[in-house]
């Protein structure tokens, strides 16, 4: 596992990220490991990401406050996608 997360320490991911092309929700924690600087970069480079940033929460914060990540993530998929109708 240390060896991971040390190359996940040393790679950059800029280019994988340039090329989604799907709705995306960046979820934070206010304390997490992503510096203000590096998340508004991500958000310059991709300027129709919706970002969110969880106060109190960490790096783990689907550990640390599930339920408001949970309402988060259902509020972005019902806003971002229409249920399909009825079938024909």
């Amino acid at each position: 596992m240390v060896d991971s997360l040390a190359g996940n320490a040393r790679r950059s991911y800029w280019d994988e990220w340039a090329s989604i092309t799907c709705p995306t929700l960046a979820v934070l924690g206010q304390s997490g490991i992503i510096s203000p600087e590096e998340c508004g970069e991500m958000l310059q480079q991709r300027p129709e990401t919706v970002a969110l940033s969880l106060p109190g929460a960490g790096h783990d914060l689907h550990l640390e406050q599930p339920d408001t990540l949970l309402d988060a993530l259902e509020r972005f998929l019902g806003d971002t996608f229409e249920p399909p109708g009825p079938h024909r």
